[in-house]
């Protein structure tokens, strides 16, 4: 993608901060604020909870749920970053469909579409005036071929907002590294986009500055591309290297436990930034800021900011392992209980969910997407649909005059509950129309005033007593809660803490759908093993499947517990009024010797730490997401695992799993070799595998297997060579390679 793993860990995220003195009553609008010296931090608290997005970022942060398109050379030459020196040629969809695009993303719930018009190999998706490098080379449509002009009509069709992807890094063209006569070109190219396309939402800018085709990097001028769009197309947000949206911080589609909006900023010549731009002062003072960490915009974080500023996140992750579309990875896209968590974790923590779902080389986004996409929309649509506060009444502790309780349960999206001034923790109680059973909630602020509230707590009367269902931290513009079964005839919202009056402008329950719970969740066994299947819903059934296939309705219904005696992988959904729900719990079992313990003589990352030592013997198998915890990675080290069996066991074969994702720099292990021994001190050799390096895009785990024969044995070693370096052909040549230990099994 356009941001790397490799990429981001070595890049800071630029923020740009402010600042103008203006009146109080001014301030209370804006989307900045200064932090005067002396200012106490009670005074710095109050300033932070006034701090309001700006009408663009407002309009924006409604959105939640967008998509990132990625589409261009990338795709027919099958990698992830181009050279710059691909024939266009080689771009030629053979059926291409805007409309097939905003259909399958609109049907998802998308809300705007983010185009890549063009990436790091310099390639146009449009017949762009100052390069040949593009649509006006290739033979698609005889090079007559206008791809963002046909998925900005599209959109505009479908009612889908319209976004652009333009890299600042090119290439191909032989102006980049000459930095005067290239920026001039990049906006040459922003202006064509701004001016020819109708209405643009979003900008989005990466900050990968590699080298061009004459061996220089270029210095970019940020300020005028942002000039350039906020006259072009003042409402757009400007994303990532830009003082609109911050990078969430992680590729992986979750955001954080407690993500505040409204971040500190550095203030830098302030004489000039007040006598910048009056309608956008953030715009003139870029600095260099780490958005990655876990805590950005807490209590301890502000207390000694020199100024602040609204920052809202954006989180993105590919549905697919990878940005472009590569058939190898067809089987390797996201489930949609994958895609429903990554939602609650995106959109239900105060961010906006970007999701690349990249078509493929016809030019139409792939089945194996429109599948999970529809899966992810269906259990959404089920979860959502209905809302439990229809005629419920609310009772606040205090409420401001205009702002009562009943805010929170009406239609009105402008009215908001709020108490009076200097309180700041207060207490709603909802009554229900009747006894209900939920398991959802989402709560939403006010923030078109601030983001204030700092912790809360969500309770349900038992008929004796309040019972706490779950708790959080920030709310911002949307919190999701995920909670088991709870029913109730009431709740209540206890708002610990807030920075200055709390507010609440929507507050909601909801019933998921059924879920299945598997008992026990997977893991290994020596001979036999019991597995137990229950749903949480009244009056749903089970179907399940052991081969790894998805259940239907003639699949196997569960009726008593399941004995394996073979490693099975285990998929369950539930049933109810004859339909299967969206959501499919997925469990691994294992036949394998117990182990005693496990250790290395080499020390795994602590980035990549899985679950501890007993990651690797454990019996659950990871996934192909890097970020699974069934993972231990070992940056440019060996793995070399010694397994303690406890006593003497008669063995026929040891098994190691381990990943390749080339494009994370995570390789193959070169050569595995395997030892036995009685005592840990006199090994033998039991056999060696060796495994050549390939250059791949493609994703998957691979097992590496001995066939030992029958021997009675206590140690298994297992000792996996790193390649040591990336390969000079890779992108991160002569960095350190990563190697992904799964499992290590005995049988």
């Amino acid at each position: 993608m356009t941001i790397g793993p490799t990429f981001m860990r070595r890049s800071l995220v630029l923020v740009l901060f402010l600042v103008m003195f203006l009146s109080a009553e001014a301030r209370q609008q804006a989307n900045y604020a200064i932090i005067k010296r002396g200012d106490s931090i009670e005074e710095v608290v109050r300033k932070a909870a006034t701090v309001v997005p700006s009408p663009r970022q407002l309009a924006w942060q409604e959105l939640e749920f967008v998509a990132f398109v990625h589409f261009g050379m990338n795709t027919f030459m099958d990698r992830e970053w181009g050279q710059g020196n691909e024939d266009p040629a080689m771009f030629n969809p053979t059926d291409f469909d805007a409309r097939q695009w905003v259909k399958v993303l609109k049907d998802a719930g998308m809300k705007l579409l983010v185009l890549t018009t063009k990436h790091h190999d310099g390639f146009c998706l449009w017949p762009s005036e100052f390069t040949d490098h593009g649509l006006k080379a290739s033979p698609w449509k005889h090079g007559a071929g206008d791809v963002v002009g046909e998925v900005a009509q599209a959109c505009r069709e479908a009612g889908l907002k319209f976004g652009v992807y333009l890299s600042p890094w090119d290439r191909h063209e032989k102006s980049y590294g000459d930095s005067p006569v290239y920026n001039e070109h990049f906006r040459n190219q922003l202006r064509e986009l701004l001016t020819k396309y109708g209405d643009v939402a979003e900008v989005w800018f990466d900050g990968a500055c590699g080298e061009g085709p004459n061996g220089k990097r270029q210095e970019y001028d940020w300020q005028s591309y942002y000039k350039l769009i906020r006259e072009l197309q003042p409402q757009a947000v400007i994303a990532i290297m830009g003082p609109d949206v911050r990078w969430v911080g992680t590729e992986a589609g979750y955001g954080r436990e407690t993500e505040w909006s409204v971040v500190p900023g550095v203030a830098r010549n302030l004489d000039t930034i007040a006598a910048s731009s009056q309608q956008n002062p953030v715009d003139r003072s870029f600095v260099p800021i780490d958005f990655m960490s876990k805590d950005l915009g807490s209590r301890d974080k502000v207390k000694s900011a020199t100024s602040l500023v609204w920052y809202p996140a954006e989180t993105d992750v590919s549905i697919r392992p990878g940005w472009f579309y590569h058939e190898s990875r067809d089987e390797l896209v996201k489930t949609p209980e994958k895609l429903v968590d990554i939602y609650y974790n995106s959109v239900g923590r105060n961010s906006v969910l970007l999701l690349n779902i990249p078509p493929d080389k016809r030019g139409r986004i792939n089945d194996s997407d429109i599948k999970a996409l529809k899966g992810l929309r269906k259990t959404l649509d089920l979860t959502f649909g209905t809302n439990l506060m229809i005629a419920a009444r609310v009772t606040a502790s205090n409420e401001r005059r205009g702002h009562s309780g009943a805010s929170i349960v009406d239609r009105d999206s402008r009215s908001y509950w709020t108490t009076e001034e200097s309180i700041e923790s207060a207490t709603l109680e909802v009554r229900l129309a009747r006894t209900l059973t939920f398991n959802r909630a989402m709560l939403q602020e006010e923030i078109s005033i601030g983001q204030r509230v700092e912790s809360f707590r969500l309770e349900a009367w038992t008929g004796k007593t309040w019972r706490g269902i779950a708790t959080g931290t920030t709310i911002g513009y949307k919190r999701l809660l995920r909670f088991p079964n709870v029913t109730a005839s009431k709740v209540r919202i206890v708002i610990e803490r807030s920075r200055t009056s709390p507010t609440l402008s929507s507050f909601a329950l909801f019933k998921a759908p059924p879920t299945v719970m598997i008992e026990p969740r997977g893991g290994s066994f020596e001979t036999k093993t019991k597995v137990r299947l229950s749903t949480d819903t009244k009056g749903a059934t089970v179907r399940y499947t052991l081969d790894g296939s998805d259940p239907t309705l003639k699949s196997p219904k569960y009726s008593r517990p399941i004995e394996l005696t073979h490693s099975s992988l285990l998929k369950a959904t539930a049933v109810i009024g004859g339909d299967l729900c969206a959501e499919i719990e997925v469990t691994r079992f294992i036949r394998c010797l117990s182990v005693k313990s496990v250790g290395f003589e080499k020390t795994f990352s602590p980035q990549y730490a899985g679950r501890g030592n007993a990651t690797i013997v454990d019996g659950v198998r990871a996934s192909l997401d890097l970020n699974d915890k069934g993972w231990l990675g070992f940056l440019g080290d060996d793995l070399i695992a010694t397994v303690d069996l406890g006593k003497a066991r008669t063995i026929n074969k040891i098994t190691a799993g381990f990943l390749q994702q080339q494009g994370s720099r995570i390789f193959l292990p070169s050569t595995v070799t395997f030892y036995v021994s009685d005592d840990s001190a006199n090994w033998r050799l039991a056999g060696e595998l060796k495994s050549p390096l390939q250059q791949s895009e493609r994703v998957f785990a691979r097992d590496f297997t001995c066939s030992t024969g029958k021997m009675k044995i206590r140690y298994v070693r297992v000792a996996a060579k790193s390649i040591g370096v990336c390969p000079s052909w890779h992108s991160g040549s002569g960095e350190k390679a990563w190697l992904f230990s799964d499992e290590i099994t005995v049988e």
